[in-house]
């Protein structure tokens, strides 16, 4: 037996051998061609560029993919930024103008912090807080809308957790906690004593914070339970109903933003969980008035810290940058202002941007390979011989339904009304916020408009939205090493394709499969087709859960990957690459060939895959594991590269979900 496994280990690395050349030699530059991808498949299609890769000091990582194409991405912008274009110059100037936020100190924020002081009563702070938020400054609750879960046709209001100052996993996990609270209490301290504190008044507003946040981590719920929350509750209020519920959590803010508290009409507002609504309005309600002035004071401190003068903003990058983020050196002014108009005025930005770089044919790529996907995809639930013929026939028709987002939008947001200034830069974050949220409440009870954009153009990423069964591919990522006109198909497949997939089975994952084509929550699965999902959906989840994940830096375990947590992400991963691999050879044998032979097309295939992955780390961020768990799983991976049952990339347990 040993013998037959040591030969068919030899015959792999001799199959292997003959074909590196013919591998476009971009991609063997990666490669650290002395690795067994039957071992080690990240290794060797990642490791000859890992050891040369260098992190930069303002980074967590580096990669090949991502980063690679931020920093491109980025240039452009900053080159479109100087060249006068209205309201984007303006604003990019005043982000840069750190003489004029220097010399003003607090006075751009000086009414706000006013209201806070000023307030005599708990209901009248929270009145303020709610006016606050308006601007971004978001007290415990936040109001959202979005598609009504129950008829996706309309525009209703929710009202959703706000985020905390820090991920709440930093609050409720002790091994977090330890090493993040000595500098989280510094931050608070310092914002404190920048805004005129002494070091004992700061000292103390830093433990009433600290006291109170811990509390809050403790009644809000974890990322897990806002996911599930989305799915299985629908709590639907009258604006009179949920302000006599809620006075302070949700009432003050329907009164902030002008919509009746008191003789209302049928108009209603959506709560998800009504346990947390509970729990948060007796926490806030258990307060004294000093202490949540205290918490307020810092929450606006804290909200505009990266755009007053830059002391602010280090004091910040100190917790959330370096310690948190596992950066050595804070980012250039020129690289904050770039990433902060992406997120302010990112359509704008972006519509420039595309003009620039994006044509009609890339466009028309896209969509090509997007159908080509959705087609193979529709050919997986076809075969998969686990559902049943009626939740088939509905899965096949919420596919149908997709809603193809690529590029760009066609009518991207240029707020005509704005009139922005080169030397107000808080001004003008205030004005753009101000705006948004008054264009949204704008949409409560219209039509949902599914073909609208909720990302830049620019960014590299893509979506799927389940409320409106959309998927989005902006012009940021349809690039090289991504997508390329210029690509064999082996190459597009591999890197776009698998994204393409990967947001094809997002509608499909845990969380997505809840929804119909039409956005609607709904449960369109038989029993026993929900219960065959749930083991197989297990299986994944296991199989990830018992990857221990060792820090790059040290070498020291840091846990177990949370696959239950993942379970989205590597469902999709999984179902993402199969459907792409089957869609690279029904294009290869019905549209267009590709240059290489079979065997070395699909080596290209699940290299472009993997080296779009290929990725160095503080232990902030690790990718290998979405490459071990997908190619784990993947009787196509194990055939191509003539892999022994049982060695490390081809078990003999895998796991399948879609096909």
């Amino acid at each position: 037996m040993v013998k037959i496994i040591a030969s068919a280990s030899a015959l792999a690395a001799v199959a292997i051998a003959g074909t590196i050349n013919e591998i476009p030699a971009d991609m063997r530059a990666l490669m650290d061609t002395d690795a067994n991808p039957c071992d080690d498949f990240y290794q060797y299609a990642c490791g000859g560029w890992y050891k040369q890769a260098v992190i930069p000091a303002d980074r967590a990582k580096t990669d090949t993919s991502f980063s690679v194409l931020g920093e491109k991405n980025d240039a452009i912008i900053r080159q479109i930024l100087g060249a006068g274009h209205p309201k984007v110059s303006e604003y990019y100037k005043s982000c840069l103008d750190t003489r004029t936020l220097t010399a003003e100190g607090l006075a751009p924020i000086s009414s706000d912090l006013q209201s806070v002081k000023t307030a005599t009563s708990v209901a009248g702070l929270l009145q303020v807080a709610a006016n606050l938020s308006k601007k971004g400054v978001y007290a415990f609750t936040q109001p959202v809308v979005a598609p009504d879960s129950q008829d996706a046709t309309a525009n209703v209001l929710y009202s959703a957790q706000a985020p905390s100052t820090l991920t709440r996993q930093l609050y409720v996990n002790p091994q977090y906690w330890r090493v993040v609270q000595p500098a989280y209490k510094q931050y608070i301290t310092s914002i404190f004593k920048l805004a005129g504190k002494t070091t004992a008044q700061a000292t103390a507003a830093a433990n009433t914070i600290i006291d109170f946040e811990l509390q809050l981590a403790g009644v809000q719920l974890s990322k897990l339970e806002m996911l599930e929350a989305k799915t299985a509750n629908y709590n639907a209020l009258t604006y009179c109903d949920a302000a006599a519920k809620y006075p302070l959590t949700v009432g003050a803010q329907l009164q902030a933003y002008g919509f009746p508290t008191k003789n209302c009409d049928s108009q209603k507002i959506i709560l998800n969980d009504l346990d947390f609504f509970d729990r948060v309005e007796a926490l806030v309600g258990g307060q004294s008035l000093s202490a949540l002035k205290t918490i307020f004071e810092f929450k606006v401190l804290h909200t505009y810290a990266p755009s007053l003068a830059p002391s602010f903003g280090t004091a910040r990058w100190k917790l959330f940058g370096k310690l948190i983020g596992g950066e050595s050196v804070e980012q250039s002014r020129e690289k904050k202002c770039t990433a902060d108009i992406q997120e302010k005025l990112g359509d704008l930005v972006s519509d420039y941007f595309v003009k620039a770089t994006f044509d009609t044919n890339s466009a028309a790529r896209a969509e090509e390979l997007v159908q080509a996907l959705q087609t193979s995809f529709k050919q997986g639930i076809a075969t998969a011989a686990w559902l049943d013929e009626e939740t088939r026939d509905k899965a096949i028709t919420k596919l149908s339904k997709f809603v193809h987002l690529i590029g760009a939008p066609t009518s991207p947001q240029t707020y005509p009304s704005l009139n922005l200034s080169a030397t107000e830069y808080i001004a003008n974050i205030n004005k753009i916020t101000t705006f948004e949220t008054d264009a949204n409440l704008q949409l409560i009870g219209t039509k949902v408009d599914r073909t609208k954009w909720s990302s830049p153009a620019a960014e590299v990423n893509a979506y799927y939205a389940p409320y409106v069964n959309s998927i989005t591919f902006p012009a940021g990522i349809l690039q090289s090493p991504f997508f390329s006109g210029k690509f064999d198909p082996a190459r597009n497949f591999g890197g776009i394709g698998m994204v393409i997939g990967h947001e094809i089975t997002h509608g499909f994952d845990d969380s997505g499969r809840k929804y119909d084509g039409d956005g609607n929550v709904a449960d369109w699965w038989s029993d026993e087709t929900s219960l065959a999902f749930n083991k197989k959906a297990k299986c994944i989840m296991d199989q990830y859960s018992a990857f221990n994940v060792r820090s790059e830096t040290s070498g020291n375990s840091l846990g177990n990957v949370n696959g239950r947590l993942t379970l989205g992400e590597t469902i999709a991963d999984n179902g993402g690459l199969k459907t792409a691999f089957r869609a690279f050879h029904n294009y290869t044998e019905t549209v267009s060939p590709s240059a290489f032979t079979k065997e070395v097309g699909d080596k290209v295939f699940f290299l472009s895959f993997a080296q779009n992955w290929c990725s160095k780390n503080t232990d902030a961020y690790l990718q290998l594991f979405r490459i071990y768990g997908a190619v784990q799983n993947n009787d196509a991976f194990a055939k191509t590269f003539n892999c022994p049952l049982n060695s490390k990339m081809n078990p003999t347990k895998k796991c399948y979900l879609w096909e």
